[in-house]
């Protein structure tokens, strides 16, 4: 069997592509629209994606013999498809005459021919059966969940988990593999207090560490990227006043953002605040000569512009600008109000640069930290800092993923009892 994929302009285009690829024996399996400006679809046009399927065995079986051909009425096609065809062409069939003579009635000696065709015809049935088929592909990547009849309290659990914006895959995970160690125990022994802690425990499982910044004996040079309005700045500030809090000196916050304005007037606040050196470079020269004033420093901060995860340009040029400060560790920062899809593009984006962390920041104001979770996950980067509030110094802490698994879970809350 032949399986393959088009993408084209329209539907009609697809099915054209299939009918010429795969012949008039090929089965619809799927079809999707990508939408503009995606990874997926970088051209930035929308697409029509069709999967189909050939039976080269079924197709190969000798096919009935067709009724008398007939030819095709293209009157009432639209001029770009009149002569396009969507079936073998007929035997050719003589003209018939401009009018024709009224005859006696005679009994009917066999069925009438069929109808001529046009090059439309049957396209409702193609779309039903395409409709019938997507449906059909839903409910089987629905089964496994729905065919699990989970008890009353692992029940709410699971419930509890979605709504905390906890992705379908480990929601799925964590629900199979509780209720297969509960299967066997009767709702009057359920201990929702275990199941939550449990449920925490496999949550926990699936996350990375958490490694927040660490000075040795040499220079640590930290860069901080991210989408604009994240809070890199803000971030950046709180872990620069908690080092200076206990080193009185040796810490330098360099600024390179030239995007937002304000941004430069924020940062000089923030130093003033906390005590720090601050620097400003916003060329690959002007950073090489802030860091060659202070070659004592144990600690150097750059704080970059934001850039959406769309901007490859940008995103190149934090990449470059990092290298040449010598970069030992990158905090992505991302905003914990924006979605799970959103996160993604971001590391997406940001794969080339170097030991990349993540830090999560407005933590506090989260409605659905299930996202962050699953992002983490996803991307099994280690996390350094959560921020959970706009104080600075301060408002700030080890981003201990095990910590959110346990109140997502409701397992902090239990245990606080």
């Amino acid at each position: 069997m032949k399986i393959r994929k088009y993408v084209a302009r329209s539907m009609p285009e697809a099915l054209q592509q299939v009918r010429e690829d795969l012949g008039e024996h090929a089965v619809i399996l799927n079809t999707r629209q990508i939408r503009k400006n995606t990874r997926f679809n970088p051209q930035g046009e929308a697409r029509v994606e069709v999967t189909a399927a050939l039976d080269e065995a079924g197709a190969a079986a000798p096919a009935p013999a067709p009724a008398a051909a007939v030819p095709l009425d293209w009157s009432y096609a639209p001029p770009s498809l009149r002569g396009a065809s969507l079936a073998p062409a007929p035997a050719e069939v003589p003209a018939l005459p401009a009018a024709r003579a009224l005859a006696p009635a005679s009994p009917p000696a066999a069925a009438p021919a069929p109808p001529a065709r046009g090059p439309f015809e049957g396209s409702e049935q193609i779309l039903r059966q395409l409709r019938q088929l997507q449906d059909s592909v839903e409910r089987l990547e629905r089964r496994a969940p729905a065919a699990l009849v989970f008890p009353k309290t692992l029940g709410r659990l699971v419930d509890r988990l979605r709504s905390t914006g906890l992705v379908e895959d480990l929601v799925h995970r964590i629900a199979q593999q509780l209720f297969l160690e509960q299967s066997g125990v009767s709702p009057e022994r359920e201990d929702r207090e275990a199941l939550n802690q449990r449920a925490a425990a496999l949550l926990a499982a699936t996350l990375p560490p958490c490694r927040d910044i660490r000075i040795g004996r040499g220079r640590k040079v930290v860069g901080f990227v991210g989408a604009s309005g994240a809070g890199k700045t803000t971030a950046a500030a709180k872990i620069a006043a908690g080092f200076a809090m206990r080193r009185k000196q040796g810490i330098v916050l360099i600024s390179t953002d030239d995007r937002r304005v304000g941004a430069l007037d924020q940062t000089r606040i923030f130093a003033q605040l906390i005590g720090v050196e601050l620097e400003v470079a916003y060329r690959e020269e002007d950073l090489r000569a802030a860091l060659d004033r202070h070659p004592d420093a144990r600690l150097v901060l750059i704080d970059t512009a934001g850039c959406g995860p769309h901007e490859r340009r940008e995103w190149e040029k934090r990449r470059q600008l990092l290298e040449t400060a010598g970069a030992d560790e990158v905090q992505l920062v991302i905003d914990t109000m924006n979605g799970y899809e959103h996160m993604l593009d971001l590391l997406e984006a940001s794969q080339a640069l170097p030991e990349r962390r993540l830090l999560f920041t407005k933590l506090d104001e989260a409605v659905r930290p299930g996202a962050l979770l699953s992002a983490a996950a996803k991307s099994q980067l280690p996390t350094s800092y959560f921020s959970v509030g706009p104080s600075v110094p301060g408002a700030i802490e080890a981003g201990d993923l095990r910590k959110l698994a346990a109140r997502v879970t409701g397992a902090a809350a239990e245990k606080g009892k």
